[in-house]
């Protein structure tokens, strides 16, 4: 049978004591017996109570990293549950009009409102460039903010060549679901026009972090392996 570890300090500290009262005891009565008897009985004592107490610290050291265990696993299994997950791509298509059964829904500002406006107006060359941030999170994104810079080559166009800044924000993005941002608008596509991603960042927070005011999270997107889905009748270069 294996000891444990307080029983092994216990007799560690008990054994010597023990020997040395039995010293005490047999040696011859005088005074100084007397004192040095005293003597050992306080400082066994004193010995005793401060190997208990030292017990005492050890088993509250573990109570404490114990519950700062569990506290650290609930608060990031609360963390989890609360935390989106958002995905960045650059999609061409012929229609700006988004299936809602899909759950992408196109922010509503000034860019849209045109794509739509050239939609209406007809025609089967016109193309339409979108950013879609998705969110394959548990948790829904709090104030997103969407900053994307791309560089475009439109041949149709008299400024052959520009660069383009968008940005929006979104107050909430619930878990499987989609915003699209209007990018770019052709009405004359040829096989030369091309719109490249030039950088992009996504700041969001999520319910959880708002409760304990922390900031929200940037994420970078990177162009290099930004995920890109043209229509297969679409002739725009994404990249």
């Amino acid at each position: 049978m294996k000891l444990n570890a307080t029983v092994i300090r216990l007799l560690i500290v008990v054994g010597p004591l023990i020997w040395a009262l039995h010293w005490v005891w047999n040696t011859d009565v005088r005074p100084e017996k007397v004192s040095l008897a005293i003597a050992a009985v306080i400082g066994a004592v004193t010995t005793i109570y401060a190997l208990f107490t030292y017990e005492i610290l050890l088993q509250n050291q573990k109570m404490a990293s114990a519950a700062f265990a569990s506290t650290k696993l609930m608060e990031q299994n609360l963390r989890f549950s609360h935390s989106p997950n958002l995905f960045y791509k650059t999609i061409s298509t012929k229609d700006p009009n988004f299936d809602p059964t899909k759950h992408i829904f196109p922010i509503n500002n000034d860019d849209y409102k045109l794509a739509l406006s050239v939609f209406g107006e007809g025609g089967v060359e016109r193309e339409f460039v979108f950013a879609i941030i998705s969110n394959k999170g548990r948790g829904a994104a709090t104030n997103l903010t969407v900053d994307t810079i791309y560089n475009v080559i439109n041949n149709s166009s008299t400024t052959r060549e520009a660069t383009l800044n968008k940005r929006a924000a979104v107050p909430i993005l619930e878990p499987n679901s989609a915003v699209a941002l209007c990018i770019f608008i052709t009405k004359i596509p040829t096989p030369g026009d091309r719109v490249t991603l030039v950088s992009a960042s996504l700041i969001a927070g999520d319910f959880y972090r708002d409760s304990i005011k922390e900031s929200p999270q940037t994420i970078k997107i990177k162009p290099t392996i930004h995920q890109v889905e043209p229509e297969t009748n679409c002739v725009v270069l994404l990249a």
